[in-house]
């Protein structure tokens, strides 16, 4: 497998933590996106056989494609150690849960409280989402993501405008009565 054309989405762990802390993980949606559109960029047959792989819904509705990820991930680099000991179902478990109980922490906390522990959150969902990062670029011969670690133009756009959305919710939590 030739590392310039992997199997699934190669990036770098510091760069995915960098565009999804900045984008208060909508990175995620376009990282689910490049996955399934490299699986299915590498597997056009899996649209002739029933399992049409579409990579825009995929990524929409991330929570519910994130196990069939993770299994073809493992089984695609089950020949190195790392990824054979894998436990890609718990993993993807552990990752839709967490990203539940975020999506709904401010609901059940409430008030400025709930406001808090939803924006901590951002940063409970990181580590995660890093070690299935480090599973995908492993299985594809690139272990430290190295062939897309620089953060271009677009990356710096989102990361300028992710800064601005951060600057606008801390105000939001710090003084919440400011219109």
């Amino acid at each position: 497998m030739a590392i310039d054309d992997p199997e699934f989405y190669v990036v770098s762990k510091r760069k995915l933590a960098i565009l999804f802390l900045s984008t208060f993980t909508l990175y995620i949606l376009y990282w689910h996106y490049k996955n399934w559109d490299r699986y299915k960029g590498r597997h056009p047959e899996a649209s002739r056989f029933g399992s049409t792989v579409s990579p825009v819904p995929r990524a929409a509705f991330w929570m519910f494609f994130t196990h069939a990820l993770f299994r073809k991930v493992k089984a695609y680099g089950h020949e190195q150690p790392a990824i054979a000991r894998w436990r890609s179902g718990w993993h993807a478990t552990v990752l839709v849960a967490l990203m539940l109980l975020a999506n709904f922490i401010d609901v059940l906390i409430g008030g400025t409280a709930g406001d808090i522990a939803s924006f901590a959150s951002v940063f409970m969902l990181l580590p995660p989402f890093l070690k299935a990062q480090e599973k995908i670029n492993l299985s594809c011969g690139d272990p430290e993501g190295k062939g897309n670690d620089r953060l271009s133009k677009a990356n710096w756009a989102w990361v300028l405008a992710g800064g601005v959305l951060w600057v606008l919710v801390i105000v939001g939590v710090v003084m919440p009565g400011v219109p």
